[in-house]
Order: C-alpha cells, then sequence, then structure tokens
C-alpha cells in the first residue's frame, strides 16, 4: 500500500506547487482608469544646483510572476492589479528621472506557466537610458504569469553590468511572494562580485507583510540600498526624493545664454523642438508634449486605459488653462503604405481626442491630423524604434 500512495502524494504535492505559480484567476479588468501623476521637474527646481547622475549605470527587476495578477490593496491605485500598479510606478520614476547620462538595462521573471520554472527574460541589455525606450518597452511587457524565480534575474542583473566600471544600482520591484532561485544567495554574490559599487534599491508592491519582509532582506544583503513601498513613493514629492536618493547629486549651476529654459521643461531652450510646453506637462527629451504611456499596437488605434496616468495629465491641464487648445498629432511607424499609414494615425490622433472629450474638455478646443509615418522620433528598423514611432503628441494653439 505504501507504493501505491506515495506517487498519489507526490502528485497531489506538484499540483499544490504549480496551482501556486499559476494562480489561474484572469485578470480583473481594472476598475477605472490610473491615477493622475505630475512629475517633479528636477531641472527647473533649483537656480543654483544641476542633478547630474552618481551612478553609471541600473537595472531594473521586475516581477512579471502569477501572483502580481492579484489586486493591491494598498493606497496608490488601489484595485489595480500589482502588476499594473508596479508599471506604473517605474512610469513615475521614469517621468521624474532627469535627461541624465546613464545606462539602464531591464529584466523580468515569470510571465507563462509551463515554462521552466527558473524562466526570466532580459527586456534589454545595457544601453544608453531614455525615457522613451524604458516607456516603450514597459508598455510591451506581457501580461504576468508563472513562478517567482527572483534568484535568477537578480544572477542576470550581476552580468548585465559586467561591462560598467562605475557605480551602479539594481531596482527591485515585487509583492516579494514565493521567490525562488535563492535571492538572497545571489544577492550575496552580487556583493562578492561587485562590492560598495552596487546598491539594491527594492520596493515592494504587495499586500502581504511576509512579502515586505522578504524585501527587506535582501537589502540587508549589500553595503547600500533601501526598501521602500509603492505606497511610500507614489506621489511627485516622494518620487523626486526617491529618484535624487537612487541616482542623483548635485552641483553647483554654471548658467549660461545656452542653458535657458524658458517654459520650464527641463529641456533647455537650444535642444528644445517644442517650446512653451504649457507648466506641469509631461515631455520627451525633445522637449515636446506628448502622449506617455499610449503606444500603440501594430494596426490598432485603441486606448489602453491601463497606462493612461499621462492622459490625467493631459486633462489637468486643460482644466487648469481653459483658453487653451490643443492639436492631437498621430504618427505611425513605415510599415504599410503613406495612405494607409495617414489613415491610420489619424485614427490615433481622434481616439486620444475622444478619451478627452469623454472626460469633459469641450470638442471645440482639440484638433487633430494624421501624419502617418512623415516624422519618425527613432529608427524603423527596429522593433523598438517602432514603437516608440506609434505615437501622439500635442501641440498647444495660441
Amino acid at each position: 500500500m505504501r507504493k501505491i500512495y506515495r506517487p498519489a502524494s507526490i502528485f497531489i504535492a506538484l499540483i499544490t506547487f504549480f496551482t501556486g505559480c499559476a494562480q489561474l484567476a484572469s485578470l480583473k479588468k481594472p476598475i477605472g482608469p490610473m491615477e493622475s501623476f505630475v512629475p517633479q521637474n528636477l531641472e527647473a527646481e533649483s537656480q543654483d544646483v544641476q542633478y547630474v547622475s552618481k551612478i553609471e549605470s541600473f537595472v531594473i527587476i521586475l516581477d512579471a510572476s502569477a501572483s502580481m495578477k492579484e489586486e493591491y490593496n494598498g493606497i496608490v491605485n488601489k484595485g489595480h492589479s500589482k502588476f499594473a500598479v508596479a508599471k506604473d510606478i517605474l512610469m513615475r520614476m521614469n517621468n521624474t528621472l532627469p535627461e541624465v547620462e546613464v545606462n539602464s538595462a531591464m529584466v523580468t521573471f515569470g510571465h507563462e506557466f509551463l515554462k521552466p520554472l527558473d524562466k526570466t527574460f532580459i527586456v534589454y541589455e545595457l544601453t544608453k537610458h531614455s525615457r522613451g525606450l524604458l516607456e516603450g518597452m514597459l508598455n510591451g511587457i506581457t501580461i504576468p504569469d508563472g513562478c517567482s524565480p527572483a534568484g535568477n534575474a537578480i544572477k542576470d542583473a550581476k552580468n548585465l553590468l559586467l561591462t560598467s566600471g562605475g557605480q551602479n544600482a539594481v531596482i527591485l520591484i515585487s509583492d516579494g511572494e514565493q521567490l525562488i532561485g535563492s535571492p538572497l544567495k545571489r544577492v550575496h554574490d552580487l556583493k562578492e562580485m561587485y562590492g560598495e559599487r552596487v546598491c539594491l534599491y527594492t520596493i515592494f508592491v504587495g499586500n502581504t507583510v511576509e512579502g515586505e519582509k522578504e524585501l527587506q532582506e535582501l537589502v540587508r544583503g549589500v553595503p547600500c540600498g533601501f526598501s521602500v513601498t509603492a505606497d511610500e513613493i507614489a506621489s511627485s514629492e516622494n518620487m523626486a526624493e526617491f529618484v535624487k536618493k537612487v541616482f542623483l547629486t548635485a552641483i553647483p549651476k554654471q548658467v549660461s545664454a545656452i542653458d535657458i529654459d524658458t517654459d520650464g521643461d527641463g529641456v533647455y531652450d537650444k535642444d528644445d523642438e517644442c517650446p512653451d510646453t504649457p507648466k506641469g506637462a509631461i515631455v520627451d527629451s525633445r522637449g515636446c508634449w506628448v502622449v506617455k504611456g499610449v503606444t500603440f499596437d501594430y494596426k490598432k488605434w485603441d486606448i489602453k486605459e491601463e497606462f493612461n496616468s499621462n492622459l490625467g495629465n493631459i486633462v489637468d491641464i486643460l482644466q487648469k488653462n481653459p483658453d487653451m487648445s490643443i492639436r492631437i498629432e498621430g504618427h505611425t511607424d513605415n510599415i504599410g503604405s503613406m495612405a494607409y499609414n495617414i489613415d491610420l494615425s489619424e485614427k490615433r490622433a481622434r481616439a486620444v481626442k475622444d478619451y478627452l472629450v469623454g472626460k469633459g474638455i469641450q470638442a471645440s478646443r482639440i484638433s487633430t491630423v494624421g501624419f502617418g509615418y512623415k516624422n519618425p522620433i527613432a529608427p524603423n528598423d527596429t522593433e523598438a524604434g517602432r514603437a516608440l514611432n506609434r505615437r501622439a503628441e500635442i501641440v498647444p494653439i495660441k
């Protein structure tokens, strides 16, 4: 009888383990749009100092396992999935970080059930960081599923930093649940290889005390870093402080005629391709007011509400400036004919207009135009570049 029941016991244990990894309940539809976020403009914060990067490189590790499907019970964006909240926090960090000289990379772990338990995915390797790059990659990350091999992702981060000779940061954002792959041992490996040249920062986006303690324990394994919760850094002010502590150091500002930022958007006039953007507008590296977090899928023009926090920012600005009118410009990648892409880009511009009108902005204040692939902002020979070119921009009209 012992031989009969042992296989059954093993089978039940396996089913229990895989069910924990799978979290077979589907993602619930978001209860509403993500909260609006207006980042602090650190470039314009002081006339006396300017911020430069104190690190050479950073690696983001994003938990994309099945437990991240669950609703977040914290304060910021409560009711949305933990995965959506985690991505939104990274978007807030990205929009707050000034355009400084720094390299970045991203790793995720989890994703698909029935794949190897140690599955990780290098979203992009160490390269010169830009807001558009990280935003495009975040928007492209798939629905969470599977187990949580955080240790393997930390190992990936260690290897990605091999080409970085300066100070480095690893940012792990997770709910801390059922982490496998010996994450604490991998943190010790990180310390052994880089010593004081690497700091670990963990961002807790979860619902359990145990998960939060797990992330706090990981931080104690390296010489520097700290652990925070999503709620603690969600506000504009607190996110700015987080970005300063992790990324920046202040040096005396030497103002010259070429270092003038007339519209206060964080991009100097000499580099600003879109002057006179309104106060509080979220701009890209060119200084242009763009619809952040709403890049479009291939041949699609629908608005994805999960990452429309920038749309809320646009609504706020238009409500505070009732005499302002805007033109929404739609753009595409270069796949397909120009005629097709002109039509597609016009549909994308109208989709943004319809969203704003639905939030109470008068339709008469908004005009739309589609440019197809006439005005790319990135090369169209890579998927990442094409994703950046599928966009909508906002132009104030006086």
